[in-house]
Order: structure tokens, then sequence, then C-alpha cells
């Protein structure tokens, strides 16, 4: 190879590697492979001091610079670090995008820290390839330490619960590591390692078998993951998948940022050793990035929450809404009563813009945060921004001095919301009580969720349907959520003056088959009206009826305002009178005839005797002029004018005279006790009698014979019985006639 181009081979390998449009970038310049320098450099924060461990002759030891070790910067923030420290089992630009790491060592001796972590994972192999690690030494400022870091590797989508994981671990070393014992019984210090690699809650390792995506890869079964970590499916939210490492890292998967923390006693020096390596062989590499600065002195910090639990967001104090705070959190120094006084600046008052503040706060020991509720005052006055300076005091304990700080808050007005109640249809004045009227409200302005609401209808909405019968205010009411009290605003509704609707029955009697006029009446209400009797089609206040039996007829009234008035009528229907009559010439004189009158009302009676005569009479007489057929009407009338007529016929005849009474008494008072048949003008007669069976009771061929109601000497009952009679002519006529006789006891 010629030397300038193995020169400038030479030189771009030292050269910081930076993937042009990468998002992780690697740099390997300077002493950015240096442990030590890294540690001071790049992972501790301000006012702290780490130096080389000590060795076992009592000098610093000597930590070789490594390829494995660099510095990253990422400029996506989807990876939980921005930048730091990369330790690698390859080359430590491997983590770019793109590129492939090359290094290889299985020579050095196994870790037994890490083999500590291989047997707690279940891992059946503990060949230990490519190990890097950092290690130093810091004498405790306080309670506390703590640094960020993110697990990644090549194994995840390959060798997911496969037998043996890559292995990483950051192993903390001194006396009274989480609260344990200073000192053993025999006085010696009780020295003590702990890992601070785990899984948030837990002393699970982090490793591919512990958080990954949930099932196996591969073809390994699920049993080994499960021995690693019984919850790796429910950890697996921490995993982020990066398949094929083409994007942010060039990693398969990688964990969430974890934090690495432990309590330690103050003052006291401990050792931290970070280490990772291949395990069985040195193929797909796994990495672990550790936070730039994240290596810290436990601090105060003083948070700012606004308006808490109002729905809206903001980044100032609202007047009269749910308090503001400043939260006080202390990340070190937990077992120490702390007091932490504050002074107060700015032109907002206290007790008139704002609710006086506490001078101090005091945290007791285990309590690690406390706040102070900042309530601004709603004094209903428009003015521009107030402002609260709250300046922390210096704070100094045992371990540490805590710098002052100072935080601002600004108070604005709170802007209260407006109602406004108008109509939507209709008009704010009706004539008709119960008029629909529909009102709508709206509202502008307020502070996050505001509420509005009729008070009549609370669930209405903005639109509320209302029928008032009397003059009615509706209110529409409007309230944020920083306020105690709404407001509102209101429309009146005026209803007219109204007088109901007046009806008027009556009753009426007809005759049976005529007709009458109904007429519904009503009064007051609003015009016009609107009849309708009920049960027919008529809509008119006439109604013409002809029932058959008495009946009320029910009708209703609407007026212009829809009010209905409902009344009836009775319309009764007369019994109807019948015409009954008979009649009977008188014997010696066939022209001569007597008329009985049996109607059911006698009121009113006037008989035609069809030969011109007439009578008022309720029984009358008639002598008829001549032989003849006559027309006999009997006409009556009730009380209601109500009628009937009923005609006869009578044919009288002079030249024979035949008759029978229609009844008789056979009771012993000799009068009526018999029956015959008188006649003049005949030849001869045959009478015959039947009872109402038809058998014959009675018969008799002589003129002058009668009969005393017996059959066989027994007495026959009441009844009617009908009769047969022959009569004979002279000149060989004959004529019959049949008829009844009505028999009384």
């Amino acid at each position: 190879m010629d030397r300038w181009v193995h020169y400038l081979f030479v030189v771009m390998l030292l050269l910081p590697f930076s993937g042009q449009g990468q998002n992780m970038t690697v740099d390997q310049s300077g002493q950015r492979k240096s442990p030590m320098w890294l540690v001071q450099n790049v992972l501790i924060g301000p006012n702290l001091a780490a130096f080389s461990p000590i060795n076992a002759i009592g000098l610093p030891k000597t930590q070789a610079s490594s390829v494995q070790l660099g510095t990253f910067n990422i400029n996506n923030s989807a990876f939980g670090l921005d930048s730091g420290i990369v330790m690698v089992t390859t080359d430590a630009y491997d983590v770019v995008p793109g590129q492939s790491g090359s290094y290889s060592n299985s020579t050095l001796p196994a870790s037994a820290n890490l083999a500590t972590v291989l047997n707690t994972i279940g891992s059946s192999s503990s060949a230990q390839h490519d190990r890097v690690g950092i290690e130093f030494s810091f004498v405790s400022p306080g309670d506390s330490v703590k640094f960020d870091y993110i697990f990644a590797s090549k194994e995840y989508t390959s060798y997911t619960c496969s037998p043996f994981n890559d292995v990483f671990g950051f192993f903390l070393i001194g006396q009274g590591i989480n609260g344990a014992a200073m000192w053993n019984s025999n006085g010696t210090p009780n020295i003590d390692t702990v890992n601070l690699a785990v899984i948030p809650g837990t002393t699970t390792p982090v490793a591919v078998n512990t958080i990954n995506q949930g099932f196996p890869s591969g073809s390994y079964p699920a049993s080994n993951c499960l021995t690693a970590n019984a919850n790796y499916v429910a950890n697996s939210f921490y995993y982020n998948s990066n398949s094929g490492g083409t994007s942010i890292v060039n990693m398969e998967g990688y964990t969430d940022r974890f934090t690495a923390k432990a309590a330690v006693s103050c003052g006291v020096l401990y050792t931290i050793k970070m280490m990772i390596c291949d395990v069985s062989d040195g193929a797909l590499n796994s990495s672990v990035f550790i936070g730039a600065k994240s290596f810290e002195l436990p601090v105060i910090s003083l948070n700012s929450s606004y308006n808490s639990g109002n729905s809206f967001a903001d980044s100032v104090v609202v007047e009269g809404c749910n308090p503001s705070y400043l939260v006080v959190n202390r990340a070190g120094a937990i077992y120490d009563t702390m007091d932490i006084a504050f002074n107060y600046y700015g032109n907002a008052i206290a007790a008139v813009d704002y609710q006086t503040l506490p001078s101090s706060i005091t945290l007791l020991p285990g309590v690690t945060s406390d706040s102070i509720p900042i309530y601004a005052i709603d004094d209903g006055v428009a003015e521009g921004l107030d402002t609260i300076r709250i300046v922390m005091q210096p704070v100094t304990t045992a371990c540490a001095d805590y710098p002052p700080q100072i935080v601002e808050y600004l108070i604005r007005d709170h802007v209260l919301p407006t109602s406004t109640a108008g109509l939507l249809t209709g008009n704010d004045t009706i004539s008709c009580p119960g008029d629909v009227v529909q009102l709508l409200g709206s509202y502008s302005n307020g502070e996050g969720g505001t509420q509005a609401w009729w008070v009549t209808d609370t669930l209405s909405g903005p639109t509320i349907t209302v029928m008032p019968t009397s003059t009615t205010t509706y209110r529409y009411y409007v309230k944020d959520e920083c306020m105690q009290y709404p407001l509102y605003d209101s429309i009146t509704i005026v209803v007219l003056p109204y007088d109901s609707i007046v009806t008027q029955s009556d009753t009426a009697w007809i005759c049976p088959g005529a007709s009458t006029t109904l007429l519904a009446q009503a009064r007051r209400g609003n015009a016009p009206m609107v009849y309708r009797w009920l049960g027919t089609q008529t809509q008119d206040s006439v109604l013409v009826v002809s029932p058959s039996t008495s009946t009320w007829f029910h009708y209703e009234v609407t007026d212009a305002c829809g009010f209905i008035a409902v009344d009836s009528m009775w319309v009764g229907v007369a019994p109807t009178p019948i015409a009954s009559f008979s009649y009977l010439p008188f014997p010696g004189n066939p022209l001569k005839v007597g008329f009985s009158n049996h109607s059911s009302d006698t009121t009113s009676v006037s008989w035609d005797f069809g030969d011109g005569n007439q009578s008022a009479l309720v029984n009358a007489e008639n002598s008829y002029p001549r032989p003849g057929a006559y027309v006999v009407t009997l006409s009556i009338a009730d009380s209601m004018g109500c009628s009937d007529a009923l005609t006869l016929t009578l044919d009288l005849k002079m030249d024979h005279y035949v008759y029978v009474a229609n009844a008789f008494t056979p009771n012993g008072d000799v009068v009526n006790d018999r029956i015959g048949v008188q006649a003049t003008g005949i030849v001869g007669i045959r009478w015959t009698i039947y009872n109402r069976w038809g058998l014959e009771v009675y018969q008799s061929d002589d003129l002058n014979a009668t009969w005393d109601g017996t059959y066989a000497g027994e007495a026959l009952p009441e009844g009617v019985y009908s009769y047969r009679l022959w009569i004979a002519l002279p000149y060989d006529r004959y004529e019959e006639r049949q008829g009844s006789i009505r028999l009384f006891r």
C-alpha cells in the first residue's frame, strides 16, 4: 500500500465518525475513548468529583483507552437520550446505522460481577467476549446517586429467549447501599456490591431475555425468558423494536430510558463498575448508552403547575380558578429535616391579588416533595398582568449546599362568560295561554369548560320549548369552571288576559220518527270558535237529529287558542201512542154502531165514521143512513203531540142480521153468564165453538140455544175460543162466519 494512502486511512480512523444525515453520531477523537476522561467530562454533573479507583497497593488504577468507547449524539426525539457515553461490544461506531464493528477480544479474564448477572438470568453460557468497562470512585455528596441509560442489542430479532444473552451491569460497591448496615458485627466495614441495571421496581437485571417484545424470536422456547423474568410479557412495554437497525441506532431493538439509582450514605467512598460484554461468542453485538451529565448531585427542583384541575392549559395563574402550585421536590438528603424558606416579590399584592403564601415549608425525613398553592383572587377589576416572583433561599445540609432559585408567576384577569336569552320561534307576547314559544340561549367566552342551561330545563341544551299559561320570565344561566355562582340573561314572555270558554246545554223532546235542530252555544274564549259534534262528521254549531231512542248529543268547542270546552244536549223520544178501537152494531138496528176506544192514550181523540160524521168523544156512537161499506178512522194524540191512527172498514147489511158477542162472564152472577147467536132474517144456523187447541167444546143448531162455558159438565178456563157459524138464508142461500169469544171468570 502506498504510504500516503496508508497515512490517510489511519487519519480517517482517528477522526470522529459522523454519518451525514444519520440520527446517530459517534465521536472517538482525542480522549473520547478514555474511561476516566469520559467520566469526568461527560458523565458527572457539576459539583461532583470522580477519580480513579485505588488498586491493591494503594495507587490509582490505570484504565486504557478503548475503541469500544466513545461519545454519542442523536437528533431523534424517539430515542430516550440525546447525548452521552456509549459502550459497545465491538467498535463504538457500530451503533451508527449502516456501520459494522470488527473489534473482537476473547482473551480478557471473565468478570465475576457479570457472571453473577448471567447466573441470575439463567444463561447456559458464561463465556465472556469483547468486554469493555469504565470504573471510577466518588465520595457521596448526598444520600442517593442516579444516572440514565438505554440498553440496545442486535440479538433481539433472532436470539430472544435463547439460552444465553449478552450481558451488562452497573455494579455499585461500598457501605450502606440501599439502607444496608455500614458495619459488620465484628467492626469491619460491610462492603456490598449492587447491580443498578435492573428493571424499574425489581431486582431483575436488564437483558435481552428480560426486556423484549414479549415473545421469542427464532426457534427458542418462551421458557428461557420466563426463567429470566416471569413478567417478561408484561414488561414488553419497556421495549422499542428497531428491526434491521436502519433508523436511529444500528441495533435490532432497545429499551426505554431507565434510571440506575441507589440510596447511599453521605460522605462515604463508593466505586462503580460499568461493564458490558458478548456471551458465548463475539457475534451480534450489544451496547449501552449512558446519559450525559446524568450522574449528578441530588438537587432541589422547583416546578410549576398552573390552574391545577382546570381543563384548560395556560402558563399563567387565572383569577378565581383552581390554584396553581409551586411544587418542591428534593432528590437528596431525604432523611434529613429540610427547612426551605421563600421570599416574595413583584407587583401582585398579597391578600389583594392572591392569598397570602407561607414563608417556608418543611420536608420531614422520608418526605421528598411538598407544594405551595397559589390562589389568585378574582377581584372583578380589569387590569394588566400581575407578577409574583418567588425566591427560594439557599439550603444547607450536612452533605451539600443547594443554591437559591427563582420562579415567577403571572396573574391575569378571569375572562367571564356572557349569556344571551332570546327567541327562536314565536313572540314575546302571546294571546293564548299555553302557546308554544321556542327560546334560544347562547354564550361566549369563559375559562375552560363552560356550562349553560335554562333554569326550567337543565338538560334541554341551548333551545327550550315553553308554553306559559301566565306571564313568565325565563333565565339562561352560564358558568365556567372557575366560577362559584353563575351569570344569566333573561327573557319575559307576556301572556295577555284570557277568559275561558263557557258553553250552554239544552233539552229537547220529540215524537218517534220526528227530527229536531240542536244549536251549540259558546261564549268568551278567543274567536273564532270551531264547533264539532262528537261521533259525527258535522263541524257546525247546528245539528239536525232524528234519534230512535232518547239520546245525549255531545259537542266540543275549540277557540282560536286551541282550548276545548265539551258540553251535551239531551233529546228525549216520547213513547209512541197506539190507536185501537172495536165496534158493535146495536141489536135490532144494524145501522147504528157503537165504537169502544182501546187506545193507549186518549188525551186527544178524533173519530171519522166514514159517512161525514165525526166525534171527539173517547167512546162514540154513529147511525149510518144506509147499509154499505164505511171506512172508520180513529186518530189520537198525546200531550207531546205524538199521534197515531187506526182505520177499519164496516160492512153494514140490512137483509139479515147475525150478531155474536165477543165476550161473556159465566161466573154465576146472572150477568152475561151465557152467550148465544142473535139473528134476524135467517132460516137456520149451525154454531160450533173450539178451544185454543182446536177441540170442539160446543155445538148447536138451535137459534135460541146459548152456551154456558162448560164442556162435558166441567167449567172451561178463561181464554179465547174460536167459533164457526153457518147461516141458512132464505132462498137456499148460505153464509159462513168465523170469530172469537173471550171467556172471563
